[in-house]
């Protein structure tokens, strides 16, 4: 893959038509069940409102580095005003919405304790737009398209996405030589007709060929060319959950399957957002098609791996590690949501650290030993200016980028966190892993967190070291042999 077109991801305006909406959360804790009716009280803590169905979209424009224009048509009230100020603040151009007092702007509020959902409710009048919005999207789709790179139409089925409305925009995409791409809703693709693809999952792509049961994989390749040649798409992008995304295009038939990266799902919410985005943006940056799919299998493997409907980086996906894996390495406010996430599935928590320069068999026999200890690996990273304090001016060898890249490449470790301090007391007392692990070289010593960890009713684990191997032995060897 070519790196280097990521660059110009900051260059790109996408324009994006679309059902946008606004997703609360409630959360708290959930003690006791109410005396009124058999349902728990939830403890209110924490509310937050986030940009939901294509303002998700949007999310991920933004975050990897693009502008975007949108078309819609929302409610004139506080939500709808709300949203706006919302997506002004991301500095996307919001001139072609379209407020209107006879709409609702539509709202999903989650109640949830623990990462568990307990109740959603929606606010939502699900209806066409009228005629006189397409009308005035035609009226000013010169200056709509103007500067756009690639358009995005993401159908939630809510009524943005009507057969004249997409056509509009499809047609007049068409006549300048800019791609649609699609996340389609429903059983009928007519009005995506003329689009460059549509990205569908398996259920999606299910229904619209109206087959309930397995499908074989030339099966899938078949029919994803048909519905090709039926509404002249150049290819079709099924998205496939754990087995990766599947390619096929009209012209051949050929399909070119894209195996998902192994990662430790935390929540797939968004993941299809994710993947349009990144895909979308690709493609507009000049990155060839297998590559465009590469890509946005990557970034979907790092949200899933993150709690909510999050976003992925251009940092994250640049940084991932060698083999397709994607990058483990998170801040240390994203590694708490997943730790808080992990431990109500009742996953047990083992964190480690070290400065891992020049990685060597020694350290693959301290990560396996300590992730025989749990279910979850995490890894604390001393940074580069962490280990000058720590060892000297000449370390590391390596820098903590690479490093990182390294240790993502290695299949027992589960998330990597980079820390500035000379000790990983911070790490441990934000994450409170059920094993703290060091070395038996610690045997009669106070590991830093041991006492917060005990506390929590964790314990400390001290495992084998193999005689002879380390860093600084390595070094001297080769200075001894090479001098």
């Amino acid at each position: 893959m070519d790196y280097g077109k990521l660059d110009n991801f900051n260059r790109l305006k996408v324009l994006v038509l679309g059902d946008f909406m606004l997703d609360k959360y409630i959360m708290g804790s959930v003690k006791r069940i109410s005396p009124e009716a058999p349902v728990p009280v939830i403890n209110v803590k924490k509310k937050e409102v986030h940009l939901g169905g294509a303002g998700n979209v949007i999310n991920n424009i933004c975050s990897l580095g693009a502008t975007a224009r949108i078309i819609s048509c929302i409610g004139k009230d506080e939500s709808g005003d709300y949203l706006i100020r919302r997506m002004n603040e991301k500095g996307v151009d919001t001139r072609f919405i379209w407020q209107k007092e006879e709409e609702q702007t539509i709202v999903k509020t989650r109640v949830v304790s623990k990462g568990q959902q307990f109740l959603r409710y929606d606010e939502e009048t699900v209806r066409d737009v009228c005629e006189e919005y397409v009308e005035y999207v035609e009226k000013n789709l010169e200056a709509i398209f103007e500067d756009i790179n690639i358009v995005i139409i993401s159908d939630y089925g809510k009524g943005n996405v009507t057969f004249d409305s997409a056509q509009t925009v499809i047609r007049k995409a068409r006549n300048k030589n800019i791609p649609v791409i699609i996340d389609p809703k429903g059983s009928d693709y007519k009005k995506y007709t003329g689009a460059t693809t549509c990205t569908p999952n398996m259920a999606e792509f299910r229904q619209v060929i109206h087959e309930n049961g397995e499908l074989s994989e030339k099966e899938i390749a078949e029919k994803a060319q048909k519905l090709c040649e039926e509404i002249n798409l150049d290819y079709l992008l099924v998205t496939r959950s754990e087995q990766g995304m599947s390619l096929v295009e009209k012209e051949s038939g050929h399909k070119a399957d894209f195996p998902a990266v192994a990662q430790e799902v935390i929540d797939v919410t968004g993941a299809g957002d994710t993947v349009i985005s990144t895909f979308s943006l690709a493609l507009a940056a000049g990155l060839s098609l297998p590559d465009a799919c590469e890509m946005a299998n990557d970034a979907a493997s790092i949200v899933i791996s993150k709690f909510g409907a999050a976003t992925a980086t251009l940092e994250e996906i640049k940084s991932r590690g060698y083999g397709g894996r994607a990058t483990k390495l998170l801040q240390l406010n994203e590694l708490v949501e997943i730790v808080k996430k992990l431990k109500a599935d009742h996953k047990k928590i083992v964190f480690t650290n070290g400065c891992f320069d020049l990685v060597h068999a020694g350290h693959i026999s301290s990560f396996a030993q300590a992730k025989a200890l749990g279910d979850i690996l995490i890894v604390g990273l001393n940074s580069d200016a962490s280990i000058r304090r720590i060892k000297g001016e000449k370390r590391p060898i390596v820098d903590q980028v690479n490093r990182a890249k390294l240790l993502s490449a290695i299949s027992l470790i589960d998330y990597i966190v980079i820390f500035d301090d000379d000790t990983p007391e911070k790490l441990v007392e934000a994450i409170i892993p059920d094993v703290l692990v060091k070395g038996k070289d610690w045997a009669g010593k106070v590991v830093v967190g041991q006492d917060v960890v005990e506390a929590h009713g964790g314990k400390v684990s001290l495992i084998d070291l193999e005689d002879g191997l380390s860093t600084t032995n390595i070094i001297e060897k080769i200075r001894n042999t090479y001098h």
